[in-house]
């Protein structure tokens, strides 16, 4: 068996973090650490979206009507950067909390979004912009 054998990697790698842990501990909640890289980077994600759409001149408010079909930035990932950066938003508040029952809030809010305004979205967006719509549909994944 090879040293760098990926299970033999872990182990090892798992020793050191015991090791670290019981040695030179530096105590921080793990839980804000993530909620607040997630916080910003979701943040981050809505405005570079309003952004990127500002540039286009198109509108950002979901029962606006598009004046084209950006796919660009962020778009370029994902078809919903906007709601995916309130979903995570929403999922940092779980981490922030500690507490298992948040969770259920966020996935409540993608059921919502996914079965309300995204096919109201993409509707609109498939009667207006017929073939780009489509290829685009193809390349880009709705969430990411």
């Amino acid at each position: 068996m090879k040293p760098n054998f990926p299970p033999v990697i872990t182990l090892a790698c798992l020793i050191v973090q015991f090791v670290l842990i019981f040695t030179v501990p530096i105590p921080i909640g793990i839980n804000l650490l993530l909620g607040l890289v997630l916080l910003a980077s979701c943040i981050g994600l809505i405005v570079f979206s309003f952004l990127e759409l500002n540039k286009f001149e198109t509108t950002y408010v979901p029962d606006g009507e598009p004046e084209k079909l950006v796919t660009t930035g962020p778009f370029s990932y994902s078809r919903n950067p906007i709601y995916l950066g309130m979903f995570g938003i929403l999922l940092s508040v779980c981490f922030f909390s500690q507490s298992l029952s948040t969770f259920i809030v966020p996935v409540i809010f993608f059921f919502i979004i996914e079965s309300t305004w995204i096919k109201h979205e993409e509707d609109k967006l498939t009667e207006k912009f017929k073939k780009d719509w489509e290829k685009y549909k193809l390349t880009t994944r709705r969430w990411i």
